[in-house]
């Protein structure tokens, strides 16, 4: 079966930024509705990950793919990154450097980007290597994964300083690259979970349950990724959304993948609406705060794509019927 895109992976990137939004809106807060949104939340940065994985090509072209991916993923990243620093700087005092600018860490939400970037120029390469050590290169890499995510856990369960290293750590992500990767390598396992989707549903189901319960009862609720219960909690739930939107008419399939279609722009601009909205227009009401972030960044790209398009065209847009 071909990894061909569908709009269920749409779907998915546009729960995954809803997702994003709101644990940026709920961040900071301790009542137990805000720590079980983040925790819920949580599902959506490894997904991120493990869709990537599953459309990784192989080097063809390598150079001009490289670049066209630059161009069109971190340079638009490189403006923000800037944008946010400038703005941090000016109402906060945050100074910052070219490395946490090409690092992400003008805005606590772009680490994402470099990683990203990190994969979509290095994994390709796996392809080079014969299948049987690919293979063996992913599982490793998922391991690896699920191993640091433990060191993680222990380091901050007991307060003890297993690792040192503080700079960029793509062993803390590279397991759900290899997930998405070993499943474009394996087909028949699609089609078999295809055939079987009731069961594997409510299997996914099952796994995400512990994934969200096992904090609570290991009390390491707010971790953020740095336990291991992060690898049920996502597969779970990702695989679960993806069975259940792989069917017939599912609810919001059309609004979803329009959002999903819209991600980056969404993920690069929305931080600046979370703390004004949040903090001084509507500080009681934080649902509400994150569907006016969303409907804000649609109504934004929706204008910016209609400015682009008459400055190419010289006149407006066809109005739809």
């Amino acid at each position: 079966m071909s990894n061909q895109r569908n709009a269920m992976f749409d779907v998915l990137k546009g729960l995954g930024i809803i997702s994003v939004i709101i644990s940026h809106v709920y961040r900071g807060g301790t009542d137990p509705l805000a720590v079980f949104l983040r925790e819920i939340c949580m599902w959506c940065v490894p997904m991120f990950f493990m869709v990537q994985g599953y459309f990784m090509s192989g080097p063809k072209n390598y150079l001009q793919s490289s670049w066209k991916k630059i161009k069109k993923t971190y340079v638009p990243y490189l403006y923000w990154a800037v944008a946010y620093g400038v703005f941090f700087w000016i109402t906060a005092g945050k100074s910052f450097t070219l490395m946490d600018l090409i690092l992400g860490k003008t805005a606590l939400h772009l680490y994402y980007m470099f990683y990203y970037m990190l994969f979509a120029l290095l994994c390709p390469l796996l392809y080079l290597l014969p299948r049987k050590l690919r293979v063996g290169t992913l599982f490793f890499m998922l391991f690896s994964n699920i191993a640091m995510n433990l060191i993680l856990e222990i380091s901050k369960t007991y307060h003890i300083s297993i690792l040192s290293w503080t700079g960029p750590n793509p062993f803390k992500w590279w397991g759900f690259i290899a997930i998405g990767m070993l499943l474009a390598e394996y087909p028949l396992v699609k089609e078999y979970i295809t055939k079987h989707a009731r069961a594997f549903a409510w299997g996914a189901v099952a796994v995400f349950a512990i994934g969200l319960i096992e904090p609570y009862l290991n009390n390491t609720v707010g971790y953020l990724f740095n336990k291991v219960a992060l690898f049920p909690l996502s597969i779970g739930l990702t695989l679960a959304l993806a069975i259940y939107y792989s069917t017939p008419n599912p609810i919001g399939v059309k609004y979803l993948s329009f959002i999903g279609n819209r991600t980056l722009g969404i993920y690069l601009g929305h931080f600046f609406l979370v703390d004004p909205l949040r903090n001084y227009l509507l500080p009681n009401d934080r649902a509400l705060v994150a569907l006016l972030i969303l409907l804000i960044c649609l109504a934004a790209k929706e204008i910016k794509d209609r400015v682009l398009q008459r400055m190419r065209t010289g006149s407006a847009p066809p109005v739809k019927a």
